[in-house]
């Protein structure tokens, strides 16, 4: 028989809860249709979710006419495409996530202060790609310490961080930033929220012999969680939804840990652990 052990922290985070509760309000009681530019959180099964309840995903403002209404997706986006909405009287339902808003009001503040704003981050991740269209001309988007390394010439700076990222790794590129920048202004804008999740991950996994971590193959937070659990030498799975679960993986008597990534629904997680009472009972 299995034993599962449950992350005392899983589920949807507060600003993925935030952003589903503006969305259901913004639906009524049915009948109406609202629309995303791209997905409004990374997890293909409450997309899917979203999209059987009325929310229709478009690549770009030229499929939206004068009275629809957009979502503004939980990672923001960028500062001209509200602006273009606004002025094709498109109604807008803002589901950017608060600490998400936090980054951009301080990227906008060092702008107007006139310090070269640096974003420490995926380039490619749409939080990051937002906060820049706040940073004013040419902001520096570094993910690695050897970018870090490489910024020369700049006197006068300032930080924000992709609210997913590792403060370990943060933590070292602006150690690297502090060496060549001579005034550095930091804001720490890691979600907290994200921080504790991956600490009761890393102290569930050290007291079972597997972790299933499930969440969208497309969330950098939960891809992270499944990488320190790698790194930290243990056994990990990353799965999407319980059919993806095999029976292999598992002999009799095995403690396993489940844990989530901050957008992954309560049903996906109730499926998995359906799968795995079932998996134990034969």
């Amino acid at each position: 028989m299995l034993e599962v052990i449950v992350s005392p922290i899983t589920g949807f985070c507060f600003g993925v809860k935030r952003a589903m509760r503006l969305i259901a309000e913004g639906l009524g009681n049915g009948g109406r249709t609202i629309y995303s530019i791209g997905d409004v959180i990374h997890n293909s099964q409450a997309v899917e979710d979203l999209k059987s309840r009325g929310v229709i995903p478009v690549s770009s403002m030229d499929e939206l006419s004068e009275g629809d209404t957009l979502i503004i997706r939980a990672h923001g986006v960028m500062p001209d495409l509200i602006e273009e909405a606004r002025g094709k009287g498109i109604e807008l339902i803002d589901t950017t996530c608060p600490f998400v808003q936090k980054s951009q009001k301080y990227v906008r503040q060092m702008a107007y202060e006139g310090r070269k704003v640096i974003i420490i981050g995926d380039s490619s991740h749409p939080e990051v790609r937002a906060i820049s269209g706040q940073a004013g001309p040419a902001p520096v988007i570094i993910s690695t310490l050897e970018e870090a390394k490489a910024v020369k010439g700049i006197d006068r700076a300032g930080v924000v961080i992709q609210t997913t990222l590792s403060r370990e790794k943060a933590m070292r590129i602006i150690g690297q930033l502090e060496d060549n920048i001579p005034d550095l202004r930091v804001h720490d804008t890691i979600c907290q929220a994200t921080v504790l999740r991956r600490e009761a991950t890393l102290e569930l996994a050290r007291d079972v012999d597997m972790v299933l971590v499930v969440g969208g193959k497309g969330s950098s937070n939960t891809k992270r969680l499944f990488q320190m659990c790698i790194d930290e030498g243990i056994t990990a799975r990353f799965i999407e939804t319980a059919d993806e679960i095999d029976p292999s993986w598992f002999k009799d008597g095995d403690r396993i840990g489940l844990t989530t990534g901050t957008s992954t629904p309560d049903w996906v997680i109730d499926d998995v652990l359906a799968r795995l009472r079932e998996i134990s009972d034969c």
